[in-house]
Order: C-alpha cells, then structure tokens, then sequence
C-alpha cells in the first residue's frame, strides 16, 4: 500500500511539474467514442501465442487498451459477434467506465462462426449514429482472426470474397463494402477515406484500429491442416481454401486500418509475447515499464507521431499527458525490480 501511494504521488507531482514547464496540450480537442468488437467465434480459441488462445491474446490485448489514460474525454461500448450478427454487451449510453467493460470483456467465451463483415458495418452505424451532430472522434477497435462466413445474405455488406487484393478490392464483395461503409458510412458508396455521405457532416470521420489474429502458416495447394472449430461454414460466402485467406486479409485490414489512420496489429506464433500482449506503459515493448519508456515519453513529448509509434499509447497522433501517465500509472510492471 506504501508503496501505491508513492507512485499515485509521483505521478500526480510528475504531471504537475510537467504542466508547469509547458508540457501540457492547451489544444481543445473533441470528445473520443471507442466501440470495442470482439471476435468470439469458434477459431478464436485456436493456440496463438504460446500458451495462449487467440480469445485469450485479444481479452489481454483489449484490458491493456482500457488501461491507457485517454487525451480527452472518452465513452466506450463493447459488442461481440458470433454467429448471425453482433451482440452489443454495452451501448455508448450505458456510459459504463473502463474497468466495468474490461470485466465484461474478461467474462465472454467462445461461440460461434464468423459474420464479420456485417458485424463491422453495424458497428460503424453505431458509432456514427450516437449523437451525429456533434464533434466527436469516432473510433473501431476490432479484434478478430478473420474469415468471414455467416453474415446474413440481406446484411448491408453480405458479399462473396474480393478476388483481388488491398486496394483493388472486387466491387461488392465483402471487404469492398466494409471498406466503403467505414470510409464514406454507406456500404455502396467507395468515395474516398474520411467524407461521409449525407444525413452524417462532412467533417466526420472514422479511425480503425485492428488486431488481426491469425495462423502465419499458409499451406500449398492441397497440402492439409487442421480445421478449427467454426471451419464448417467457411464456405458459406465462396469457396474457402484452408489457411489461404490470411494472404488475401492481411493487406485488407491493414489498408484498411491506414486508409482510415488508424493502428493495425498482427498477431500469430511468431509474436514475441510482449508485443502480443502488450503492458500499458511499455514504449519499446520489452515486456518492463521502466526508466526507459518514460525518457523515450519524455524525448517525444509534445511532438506528432506517425501512426502505430510505441510511445502514443492512446492513438491521438501526438505524445501527450495522457501517454506520460500511462507511463507513470504501471512504472515498474513486468520488471524483476523496480530500479530498472
């Protein structure tokens, strides 16, 4: 307990002195409404990083998130999908705090096939339906391994897969829709990254940040792998060639994620633990908050960041207050001592 209250200290004097000596963002910035979507299909508790289900890497992966001390007033809702379409768990006027979704988060289990596609639009409706006419940041936070197979056949983005790849996507397949409803807010409309069409301000736009989950091992033609558990309906949207699809998804989101500049994440085998499950706090992903992260804050503080850069951990674009007391708030977490 000491010892809690040494830090709760620093961090609150370390925040002071940094408002003091002009660290502090005096921009006014727009209120942030994040919509967490989780994937709790079947192949989600397929083995990810060693020791780990991919439900398991993306529970850990969303509790870090709602760890990060965002840059502005933020409200958040939680849906999963599984089967035919999404299941919100909480709605943006639940205004349920951090710890209560990451509760809600830790308690889902495994469902499950994939309507992914559909899922995604509906959770852009809601995102860019709550409270419309107001200046917000609207951001997706999708965890998922992929591999849609059961969006209903009337869904706004039902569709069979793009026979091509990021960004020539095949016109109304999947992934062309879902690229056009998070760009432009309508499925039908491939209108450029950050326009929406009308009834929504032209202003608005859509941030997609995404953790893909998935099997790096891409087999040859005809060679075998095992099938995970929602594979039976992989065929449901075309013809479905096991492990192949990886090839075609990985550009997908990660287009996607950049087009809309947001954060993408891949997640297989091969991920070093530390960047699988990453600690709030953790700059250079060394699996310890320490000295290091805070002088590399410190170094970057008050400058714009590219996307993706360790350091912002809230995913403004800039080193902020709220990235230093992130810092600050789980200083000595994963470390054999704290003098590191």
């Amino acid at each position: 307990m000491r010892l809690e209250l040494k830090r709760r200290s620093l961090s609150q004097a370390a925040v002071a002195l940094a408002c003091v000596g002009g660290l502090c963002s005096s921009a006014a910035l727009a209120d942030e409404h994040v919509l967490i979507l989780l994937d709790r299909t079947g192949s989600m508790g397929a083995t990810s990083v060693p020791g780990l289900t991919r439900l398991q890497v993306a529970k850990a992966r969303i509790d870090g998130y709602l760890q990060i001390i965002p840059s502005v007033p933020t409200k958040y809702a939680f849906w999963t999908f599984d089967n035919s379409g999404p299941t919100p768990i909480f709605n943006f006027a639940d205004n349920k705090t951090p710890a209560q979704i990451s509760a809600a988060v830790n308690a889902v289990t495994l469902g499950g096939n994939t309507p992914l596609a559909g899922s995604v639009c509906a959770a852009v409706d809601a995102l860019i339906n709550f409270l419309p006419n107001q200046n917000h940041i609207k951001r997706i936070y999708l965890v998922t391994d992929g591999d849609e197979n059961s969006t209903p056949t009337l869904d706004q983005c039902y569709g069979g897969w793009s026979a091509g790849v990021w960004p020539n996507l095949t016109p109304g397949s999947w992934q062309e829709k879902v690229r056009n409803k998070a760009c432009t807010g309508s499925a039908a409309s491939s209108g450029p990254c950050g326009f929406f069409v009308p009834p929504y301000p032209p202003n608005l736009t859509l941030i997609a940040d995404i953790d893909f989950l998935f099997e790096d091992y891409i087999p040859l033609q005809g060679e075998a792998q095992a099938r995970e558990p929602d594979d039976a309906a992989k065929t449901v949207m075309g013809p479905y060639q096991v492990g192949a699809s990886a090839a075609s998804e990985v550009p997908f989101f990660d287009g996607l994620a950049k087009a809309t500049h947001g954060r993408y994440a891949s997640i297989t085998q091969k991920t070093p633990p530390a960047q699988a499950t990453p600690l709030p706090g953790d700059a250079n992903l060394d699996g310890c908050v320490n000295v290091t992260d805070r002088t590399k804050v410190l170094s970057e503080y008050g400058t714009q960041v590219p996307v993706g850069t360790g350091s912002d951990f809230n995913r403004n674009g800039t080193v902020d207050t709220g990235d230093y007391q992130t810092v600050l708030n789980n200083f000595g977490r994963g470390c054999t001592t704290l003098r590191e």
